[in-house]
């Protein structure tokens, strides 16, 4: 059963036997006992022990009843087993000597025996050049090894100085020892013995022991603070409050329904990598608050808005042309030259095949269908659709939310719309961009600026949840009566597409095509049940619109459709047919009529 060594085109190897210690960590060139209380690997041990063999000690965590190489450490070490101390009606004690560092490449196949196949490592040395460096770093591992046998008893203080001033021949050697005799767990050990380096191992060695250091002072001081309140009668109190204090310092305090409740929704849900870190952090905070805390409500709320947002949900509908197309020519007449203009943005969409949206501005007078094309431009790309209101807005945390610490804190109306339709990719339509206000509360279309920015709005920045988050496959769409009304940097970030109005034409054929059908069921009567002919149509236009859109159009065929459903509540009757003089008798005169729609 002797060491075997195998060469590949580029690696070297050695096999050795493999011994697989739950939990335990060997430190590099210091000899220790190792407890055996297993009867099969005290078997495995004689034997080794018998043949002169030198054996492989891996660390595994939790070890099964079969040993698999997924379950072993990577980092173990090479040792020479110098005696077997058996005592009646005890474990077994291997005292071994670490000869190298080395690392667990996989296990061979062996009839009798558990091999395994590892890379031997070098043996870390000591800068041949002691700089200041050098010498500050190994004062202040001396230091912290001093402050934690200070917490040590008598004896165990004693048997350490005495162990780490029997194996300190070198630097190396002599942090091997103090970690050695240190108590830390076996996964801070891990640690530092998986480092390379001198530079890389001494690091370690302080970092871990400084926290070793502080988690037992905090250990006395709870004591310290208990103590006092120590009596027979209140043992049991104490031994609760002791382990709540424990906790406390830990930050583990047991989950509540509505922690638990956050945590199994967590479980399902789709993060970013700095998103479920943060919801991670934020969770331990809740923990460490007291239910009746008023801060536990502000950070309850946080937590669930974290939880609602669409992180890594989108919509992977495909995006089509000819529906796009289909679409746009179905719910609009006229308009070529728009509609032209989106389907060239929807082809680059289409080709980046990032979903990196553009951002449009439809600008023209009212009536003309700017919101309604926004509508139905999600509705062709197959995207969810919102539409925030700007108009008049004239709080900054409207657009970038309020800090979470104040009283009813929210996040911003971009990230509260996302929360709803639980997708990170819709179609927004922000509505009047060109009246957004401005007052002491700050500037909302400053705010507007990151988040309408391609190059800025992959990290746009909410108050409410203070990191960034990404926007950038949001696709906006602005409409505008004025630009001029807009700030020169928002209005250099959308792409503007003009929408002048309607001629005669084009209003005479909406109305016949989507307008008169839509006015007559929305006043209570049946489709068909009244005809309104062309000339009529744009008679009406004509005589009673004065616009560049239809949305005057529209009243006042709705104001007609009003007069026919009082007439057939009167009469049980309605013209069939609607004619010019039918218009001028129930839209009286012109001029009046003008006047009472508000042109002068």
């Amino acid at each position: 059963m002797g060491k075997k060594k195998t060469e590949t085109k580029d690696e070297k190897f050695s096999i050795f036997p493999i011994l697989a210690l739950e939990n335990i960590v060997l430190t590099p060139m210091i000899p220790q006992p190792v407890k055996i209380d297993n009867e099969e690997q005290r078997d495995y041990i004689d034997k080794c022990y018998s043949s002169n063999n030198e054996v492989f000690f891996a660390t595994v965590d939790n070890r099964e009843q079969e040993l698999k190489e997924e379950n072993i450490k990577e980092i173990g070490c090479v040792c020479v087993i110098d005696r077997v101390l058996q005592m009646p009606g005890a474990p077994s004690l291997a005292f071994v000597r670490p000869i190298c560092r080395a690392k667990f490449e996989g296990l061979v196949y062996s009839p009798s025996f558990p091999m395994a196949k590892v890379t031997p490592l070098k043996n870390i040395e000591t800068p041949k050049r002691k700089s200041a460096e050098f010498n500050l770093m190994m004062d202040r591992l001396d230091s912290l090894f001093k402050m934690v046998m200070n917490f040590m008893a008598d004896p165990e203080k004693m048997t350490a100085e005495k162990l780490v001033g029997e194996n300190s021949h070198t630097p190396v050697e002599h942090i091997y020892s103090i970690i050695h005799v240190s108590p830390l767990s076996w996964e801070e050990k891990y640690h530092i013995i998986e480092s390379n380096t001198f530079k890389d191992l001494i690091g370690a060695a302080i970092l871990i022991l400084d926290e070793s250091e502080q988690k037992i002072r905090i250990q006395a001081s709870i004591h310290e603070r208990t103590h006092h309140e120590l009596s027979q009668q209140q043992k049991e109190a104490f031994l609760r409050m002791h382990l709540k204090m424990i906790k406390d310092e830990l930050g583990e305090t047991e989950d509540n329904d509505e922690v638990a409740e956050l945590m199994a929704k967590s479980a399902n849900k789709v993060w970013t990598k700095d998103a479920k870190e943060n919801f991670e952090k934020e969770v331990q905070k809740l923990r460490r608050l007291n239910i009746n805390n008023p801060e536990y409500s502000i950070q309850l709320a946080y937590l669930e808005t974290l939880l609602e947002l669409p992180w890594n949900n989108y919509n992977n509908k495909k995006l089509s042309l000819d529906k796009v197309e289909e679409i746009l020519n179905r719910d609009h007449y006229g308009l070529e030259k728009v509609k032209e203009r989106i389907l060239e943005y929807m082809a680059v969409l289409k080709l980046r095949n990032d979903m990196k949206a553009p951002i449009l501005c439809l600008y023209g007078p009212p009536g003309v269908g700017k919101t309604s094309i926004g509508k139905s431009v999600a509705e062709a790309v197959g995207r969810e659709y919102a539409r925030i209101s700007l108009g008049g807005m004239h709080d900054e945390a409207e657009i970038r939310g309020h800090r979470k610490t104040y009283i009813g804190a929210m996040p911003g109306r971009f990230l509260h719309t996302l929360s709803k339709l639980k997708y990170g990719n819709p179609l927004i339509l922000l509505d009047e961009i060109d009246k957004v206000g401005k007052d002491y509360k700050g500037d909302p279309s400053s705010a507007l600026l990151e988040a309408l920015d391609p190059e800025q709005n992959n990290t746009f920045h909410d108050n409410f949840i203070d990191f960034p988050y990404d926007l950038s496959r949001v696709l906006f769409i602005a409409t505008a009566n004025d630009l001029s009304t807009i700030p020169g940097p928002l209005r250099d970030r959308m792409e503007i597409i003009e929408m002048a109005g309607y001629t005669l034409d084009e209003k005479r054929e909406i109305a016949l095509r989507h307008l008169v059908d839509k006015v007559l069921q929305e006043n209570g009567l049946k489709k068909g049940e009244v005809q309104f002919m062309p000339s009529t149509i744009e008679f009406i236009i004509r005589n009673y619109t004065n616009e560049k859109g239809v949305r005057q159009l529209e009243k006042a065929l709705g104001r007609i459709s009003r007069k026919l459903a009082l007439m057939k509540v009167r009469t049980k009757k309605v013209p069939s047919e609607i004619t010019d003089r039918h218009v001028n008798e129930f839209l009286g005169k012109k001029d009046n009529y003008l006047n009472s729609v508000g042109f002068h």
